[in-house]
């Protein structure tokens, strides 16, 4: 339930305010927590679903080539047993694209994210382990006639790894849902927000926390089960500053109202739904000074970093100097407006169009 989802539910909406008729092939979900979680009652009452029973590998080695062959196993016959479609959406990752001779549009988060070969263990073995799962993804890239990325960041990314333009279309984002946030009396309060995960690095947010004592510091998310470990890490390493909240963000948005500061961990995210979140609520970002966190952030609405200590100074400016902070909060607000859905919405209607035109 993140920003793919996101990206789902806003393409749904506008391809039916277009008229036309939606299927949704994925795997099965509970329907009404989904609808919950996001705000969307309804939504799926006028889309037709087709949908299977969730991936469970078989064995706990080579779960990245059991979820490939998975998937294309049970997506294969869903579209070739409805040959009168007209035109595929993959709003998941591009390896669930399936081989189908029909027309093609993949909405790109990141190109290829095999999370060994980022480390220093084997490399070699593991660039040989991947290098059949690399071999498809550029086969179903072969297969798709327009590309969409979700920020600058990512659509560089897709040209180098796959020698394709894509057209950059950024995300959906909830802003008028904390907009009545901005004016909240504001507290010396810090979050962040996000599954509970390693690639949010918030430990850093412990750190950081660690050398403001007199701040109050939250993390507002959820943690996948397979993610409580770090969790538990987290929990037992934090100091007495740092609360967690465990709900949805929009369930708990009240904590966002009162808080002065964003702070953004992860390390090359593709883009930052939430830092837009936080943004419409009037809080200032900081957030590290990389992936598309960097288009989002703009000198004059917040900050970037690169070290813990950067971000330290950062924040202590923002709680010490309110004038600053103010004058950050509200170009913030307006620069979270260029992000509302109905933004991409009317992106994704002229991707829709052209399609229709063409075929």
């Amino acid at each position: 339930m993140g920003g793919g989802e996101r990206v789902a539910i806003h393409s749904i909406k506008e391809a039916l305010r277009e008229g036309h008729e939606v299927y949704l092939a994925c795997e099965r979900f509970d329907i009404d927590a989904f609808e919950d979680f996001f705000g969307v009652q309804g939504l799926f009452q006028n889309v037709r679903l087709l949908t299977y029973s969730p991936f469970r590998p078989l064995v706990r080695r080579a779960v990245l080539y059991q979820r490939l062959i998975y998937h294309q196993l049970r997506l294969r016959p869903i579209v070739s047993k409805r040959q009168h479609f007209d035109l595929i959406l993959n709003t998941a990752e591009v390896a669930n694209h399936p081989a189908a001779r029909l027309p093609a549009v993949q909405y790109c988060y990141f190109p290829e994210y095999f999370n060994h070969l980022e480390s220093n263990a084997l490399p070699k073995l593991w660039r040989l382990y991947y290098w059949p799962a690399k071999v498809f993804y550029h086969s179903r890239v072969n297969h798709i006639d327009r590309l969409l990325a979700v920020s600058d960041f990512t659509r560089e990314f897709v040209k180098e790894k796959w020698g394709r333009d894509s057209t950059t279309l950024y995300p959906p984002c909830p802003v008028d849902l904390y907009s009545g946030l901005r004016d909240y009396p504001k507290e010396n309060l810090v979050i962040t927000v996000g599954r509970i995960g390693p690639e949010k690095r918030m430990e850093l947010f412990l750190d950081i926390a660690r050398r403001m004592p007199r701040v109050n510091f939250a993390i507002i998310g959820s943690v996948p089960v397979e993610r409580r470990s770090y969790s538990d890490m987290l929990r037992e390493a934090a100091p007495s500053n740092v609360s967690f909240v465990l709900a949805p963000l929009r369930k708990v948005k009240d904590i966002l109202g009162r808080a002065k500061v964003y702070a953004h961990c992860a390390l090359n995210e593709h883009f930052g739904i939430t830092i837009v979140e936080a943004m419409a609520a009037g809080c200032v970002p900081v957030v590290h000074d990389s992936g598309g966190a960097r288009e989002i952030v703009t000198n004059n609405v917040g900050y970037k970093w690169d070290t813990v200590s950067e971000a330290t100074r950062q924040i202590t400016n923002l709680i010490e100097d309110d004038a600053l902070r103010r004058k950050f909060s509200q170009a913030a607000v307006a620069r979270s407006s260029l992000f509302r859905p109905e933004a991409f919405e009317s992106g994704m209607a002229r991707v829709l169009d052209e399609f229709q035109k063409l075929h």
